[in-house]
Formats: structure tokens, sequence, C-alpha cells
């Protein structure tokens, strides 16, 4: 069964969980009255807010879809099969599958591994019920 992912709302507010606490040992820096220091405090400041702010923009661009076959292979994108290395993490917010593919850059085969966190409300209640189910299958095989 094919599972289309789009941005949601369990989603974005993770990522700001996540920047608040990032953000929030700005606070722990010391306060040291040199210029140097300062400048930088003030470019690491804004290169991390200058990120972050980029991370948003493009999450709400996010869309992938892939497809669970047998024995723990499927396919992300129509483009890159996978295989999960490690058995899923499935509980009522989100689902987490570790995935691993081969890509082809210069000329070689890559092996990479993936985290594909399915939030929750990313898919309609059935498609995410079919999708636990699924993977709690393939728990008890890998």
């Amino acid at each position: 069964m094919p599972f289309t992912l789009t941005t949601s709302f369990s989603q974005v507010l993770s990522h700001l969980v996540l920047i608040a606490i990032c953000l929030t040992s700005f606070i722990l820096w010391p306060d040291i009255h040199h210029w140097a220091y300062q400048l930088v405090f003030a470019v690491t400041l804004t290169i991390a807010l200058i990120f972050f702010i980029q991370h948003l923009f493009t999450l709400r661009q996010f869309h992938t879809q892939f497809v669970l076959l047998e024995q723990g292979v499927g396919k992300l994108n129509h483009q890159y099969e996978f295989i999960q290395w490690r058995a899923p993490i499935v509980t009522v917010f989100a689902s987490v599958i570790f995935i691993e593919f081969e890509i082809t850059a210069a000329k070689k085969l890559k092996k990479t591994r993936q985290l594909v966190i399915v939030w929750s409300d990313m898919l309609s209640d059935k498609e995410y019920r079919s999708l636990c189910r699924e993977l709690v299958k393939l728990q008890s095989t890998l």
C-alpha cells in the first residue's frame, strides 16, 4: 500500500521544540565583553537563526511517498528500493522506520541509512492504522 507523507502539525511542532532547545543554549554563553567574543557570539547566533528559518521554509514543502512490500523491503519516492535495517518503532503518536538504500554518487554505489518518522497526523486514521499493522508484522521478522 503506498503512503504519501506531507508536512503535519506534529512534525512542525517537534521541529519548533528542537529549535527552541538549541537556541536556549545561547543563554548559557558567558557574559564576556570583549569585542572578538561578542562578534563570534553574534555570528554564531545569526548562522543558527538563518539555518533554522531556512529549515522551516523547506519543511513547508516536505513531500515523500513510500511503499512497504514484503519482508521489510520497500520503495521510496518511486526511485529507491530500500530495506529496513532495524525493527521499526511504533507508537500512537509516531512511527519510526529505519531504512537503508543504495545511491550512485560519483560512479560509486553508496549505502545510505535514513530515519523515516511518520507522525500520526501525516496520514488519515485508517492509513496510519494500516501502516502500524504492517510495521508491527515486520517487527517480529527483523
